[in-house]
Order: C-alpha cells, then sequence, then structure tokens
C-alpha cells in the first residue's frame, strides 16, 4: 500500500460517516493486540480548548525529558498531523505500514460478520499502534466528539481525564442540552482516576463533581481566585497561578486559563513546576488568533462554534481597539453561523467570504448573503489567494486618516481552511 492508496482508503471509509458506539473500534483493537494499553494515557474531552490544554502538557512532558504521542483532530496543515510523537508528524511510510496491519483485521472482522470500523475509528486504531510500537511515555488523545461513545473512549484506566470548556456544538450527537453533552463528555472519566477541568458554568461543574463522586475519582478545577493575570502584549503573557510565576506566548486571557488548566494535568501527572514552566513558556499552537503577516497584519483564528465566536469578539474589541477589521470568513453548514454572524459583525467593516474546500463547506453565496443583511459590504471569493488579494485591494482603495486607526485582517470561521494562510 502507498501513500495514495492508503488516503484512498480512509477517504472511502469516511462515506460511512459518524457511528457512535465502542463496539467496532473494540473488536479492532483486540485483534491488534490491544496496543491502546501500552502507555500512559491523558485523555482529554471538551468543546473548546482541548488542543490549547494539551499542547501546553506535551511542551512540558517533553521538557521533562518524555517520549510523548499526541494523536489531534481535526488537524490544519497535513493529515498525518493527527499522528505525532515529540512534535514531529507520522512518516508516510510508517502511516502505510500501520495502515495496512489495521485493514487486514478489517477485512478480517468484515468475514467474520462485523461491520467495517468508520475512518475515525481506524485512525485511533493507527494511532495507538504508533505510540506502542514507539514505545512512548505518554499518549496524549483528543476526543473526535463527545465522550461517552467516542473512539478514543476505549482507554480503560488513563492518568488523567481532562475536560476542557464544555458548551454547545455538535449538538445532533450530543444532546440538545448543556447537561446533556456535559454529561456525555463525562463519559471519559473512569473509575478510580483524576478528573481535571477548567472554570464551567456551574450545571456543568456540578454534572462533572457527579461523575467523579460515581466513579470514586477525585475532581480538581482550575481555582480562579488563585489565578491573576500580571501583564498582556503581542509577544507574552505573564500570570501567576497559586503563588508561582508563568509565561506563555498564546494570546487572549483564555490561553491563560488553558495554560492553568495545563498545570493542574501536569501536576495530577506528577511533574516539576520547572519543566511545567518551562513548557509554557516554549508552547506553541497554530491558529488560535496567530499573527501570520505584519503588513498587512493579518491574524488567523480557528472559531468554530458560538463560546469560541465570543472568544474572539472580545479578544479583537481588547487587541485592536478602533483597528478597521476586515474578515475573510469560512464556515462549515452543520455550525450555528447564523450566530457567529450575529456575534461578529459589530466590529466589522468588510467581509469576504469563501466556501471550504469540504463536503461540509457552506457555500460562499448564502454566508456573503447573511453578512449584507447586517449592512456590510461583503465580497465571495473562490478561493483563498484571492480573498486576500481582495482585502489588500480594499486597503489600498481606503487609505486611513490616521496610522493609528489601521486595518487588521482577520482569518476565521473554520481550521478547515486558515492553513492556506499559514506555514508549519
Amino acid at each position: 500500500m502507498d501513500y495514495k492508496t492508503a488516503l484512498k482508503y480512509i477517504e472511502d471509509k469516511n462515506k460511512l460517516g459518524i457511528v457512535p458506539g465502542l463496539d467496532s473500534i473494540k473488536e479492532l483493537l483486540k485483534r491488534l493486540g490491544n496496543p491502546e494499553n501500552d502507555c500512559k494515557a491523558l485523555h482529554i474531552a471538551g468543546t473548546n480548548g482541548k488542543g490549547s490544554v494539551f499542547a501546553f502538557v506535551e511542551s512540558a512532558l517533553i521538557a521533562s525529558g518524555y517520549k510523548v504521542g499526541r494523536y489531534i483532530s481535526p488537524t490544519i496543515f497535513t493529515y498525518l498531523e493527527r499522528f505525532q510523537i515529540n512534535k514531529e508528524y507520522m512518516g508516510e511510510d510508517t502511516f502505510c505500514r500501520l495502515l495496512e496491519r489495521v485493514a487486514k483485521e478489517i477485512s478480517a472482522m468484515e468475514e467474520d460478520g462485523f461491520g467495517s470500523p468508520t475512518a475515525f475509528e481506524i485512525e485511533t486504531a493507527v494511532a495507538f499502534l504508533y505510540f506502542s510500537d514507539e514505545k512512548c511515555d505518554y499518549m496524549l488523545l483528543e476526543c473526535g466528539m463527545g465522550g461517552t461513545l467516542d473512539a478514543t473512549n476505549v482507554i480503560a484506566s488513563p492518568v488523567v481525564s481532562a475536560i476542557a470548556r464544555i458548551s454547545m456544538d455538535h449538538m445532533q450527537y450530543l444532546g440538545e442540552t448543556i447537561e446533556e453533552i456535559a454529561k456525555n463528555k463525562a463519559g471519559i472519566i473512569k473509575d478510580n482516576s483524576v478528573c481535571v477541568t477548567t472554570v464551567q458554568k456551574d450545571e456543568v461543574s456540578n454534572i462533572l463533581k457527579e461523575a467523579c463522586e460515581k466513579r470514586s475519582s477525585r475532581f480538581v478545577t482550575v481555582d480562579s481566585d488563585a489565578l491573576e493575570i500580571l501583564s498582556e502584549d503581542f509577544e507574552k503573557s505573564v500570570f501567576a497561578y497559586k503563588n508561582k510565576i508563568y509565561e506563555i506566548k498564546l494570546l487572549g486571557e483564555h490561553q491563560i486559563l488553558n495554560a492553568a488548566m495545563a498545570i493542574e494535568v501536569l501536576k495530577a501527572v506528577g511533574t516539576d513546576d520547572e519543566y511545567i514552566k518551562r513548557g509554557l513558556k516554549e508552547t506553541e499552537w497554530k491558529g488560535r488568533l496567530t499573527k501570520v503577516s505584519d503588513e498587512p497584519p493579518v491574524y488567523v483564528d480557528g472559531a468554530h462554534n458560538e463560546e469560541a465566536w465570543l472568544v474572539l469578539k472580545h479578544n479583537i474589541n481588547k487587541y485592536f481597539t478602533n483597528k478597521r477589521i476586515i474578515y475573510i470568513i469560512g464556515v462549515l453548514k452543520d455550525k450555528e453561523y447564523k450566530k457567529m454572524v450575529d456575534i461578529l459583525c459589530n466590529n466589522m467593516e468588510y467581509a469576504i467570504t469563501i466556501t471550504p474546500d469540504t463536503p461540509r463547506g457552506l457555500d460562499k453565496e448564502i454566508l456573503a448573503g447573511l453578512i449584507r443583511e447586517k449592512g456590510i459590504k461583503t465580497d465571495t471569493a473562490d478561493d483563498s489567494g484571492m480573498a486576500m488579494k481582495k482585502a489588500v485591494a480594499y486597503i489600498s482603495d481606503n487609505p486611513n486618516a490616521d496610522d493609528d486607526d489601521g486595518f487588521v485582517i482577520m482569518v476565521c470561521g473554520s481550521l478547515s481552511f486558515i492553513a492556506d494562510y499559514m506555514t508549519t
């Protein structure tokens, strides 16, 4: 199997869609020798912040000298970004070799009357094989969606079950209320373990506490009273947490809260504070209010749901006061994009919409129409390059009377297209 054939195999399995449940992945992993049990696991669920929290955790564990596997989704730059060891992507040859092993067992399953695992279940199995073969000390696993029936939730005894900020998303699968979604994500909490979470809505926190009590697991949450922001600028943020000083490069108050959660995860693992401080300081997590150009200033942010859009709006108001904001936006049609328009339109001078290159992408004309209804000048573009040309042309055609009242181009809406504006 070559790499092109391997990707075609995954593409074909993607046609199976999302099939919640653990029976298929458990059967597949049993036939593979249960590689998910070979490494210490840190498991995270949540709606927003999963990637940032584990980016901090990953850096600190690597600083401690550990070999760290990481399984993430969605990806920004390349398919193989989802399988990493010490921040290095899996190679194509390795992926082909591991996928052949998985595909062989899937064929045997089908011959025995089992249904085929989904693409995400197959990728999860590949990740477990990879981390097992490479003898990782830790593997960091992100739920693809939800918790209880997510394919990653086959881990029997994680070192830590982490639950990032929970808000409304994927309601067609997880539930129509925040309580239902919280109960689903609480499904990753295991017996006699540790659950670490961040500051949550009271109804969410109560559900997580109750789940921990039932599982005889220790409940740890970020102590907001022990968190103090000391300084913030475009280069770094410095904060105190439980009387110790930390520094991060990621922009935004929400990233300080994510860093505090990562500290609690690392403390639960037993990481020395020296390595926690070093790891947090060195962490980069591209695509989260990341500056990619100076002239003109261009930022990209993968905000993709209501809470993330509210955070983005807050950060724009805070960091870009009096700036003239041009948006390049592409969203998925299964997101609450009407709410996105309502949230972001107040500081939007001009917008260019594109259709993300995925079957789930919302048609650019639909999004443009919604923005125009708000009285905002809006154009569409066939691709990311054309969108940027239109944004730059708008700046040239609308010079500023005051240099302090300049333009900022904000690329947002979905992780599915922002890689076009970034480099690895």
